[in-house]
């Protein structure tokens, strides 16, 4: 068993299931878009911690997109969708529970983007660095 690959693996499991609630609330159309921001950042999040892992690059814990967008491209992996995004996902982990504080504004589609593009890619960065450990 490759550590890595496992630890990775759990990651992207999890993702999933965030995608999953995403989904979910995507459906009923009483849902909080919060709610639904909230999942789509912790799909992306685990998506780029899973690729790092995967790329054996440690990370401080943290739910900063760009901290870790940064430093995927410090391990020269590409990103999968735009920094931008990436800028106005980032609130919706911590920030916007906070009274007062206005999050960016982020489209449900455009979420859900964010969410298939960043697991897709994780995925096959996983995939990718599991052959070249064979």
């Amino acid at each position: 068993m490759n550590p890595l690959f496992d630890q990775a693996s759990e990651l992207l499991a999890a993702a999933r299931r965030d995608q999953k609630t995403l989904e979910i609330l995507l459906r009923d159309a009483d849902s909080p878009l919060e709610a639904m921001l909230f999942h789509a950042q912790q799909a992306v999040e685990k998506s780029l911690k899973a690729a790092l892992v995967s790329r054996n690059i440690l990370f401080r814990r943290t739910h900063d997109l760009l901290a870790l967008a940064d430093m995927l491209e410090a391990g020269t992996a590409g990103l999968p969708i735009d920094r931008d995004l990436l800028l106005r996902l980032g609130p919706y982990a911590v920030e916007f529970r906070y009274q007062g504080v206005r999050a960016p504004e982020v489209g449900t589609e455009e979420a859900r983007f964010a969410v298939e593009t960043c697991l897709r890619w994780a995925l096959n960065e996983l995939q990718a660095c599991s052959r070249q450990a064979d």
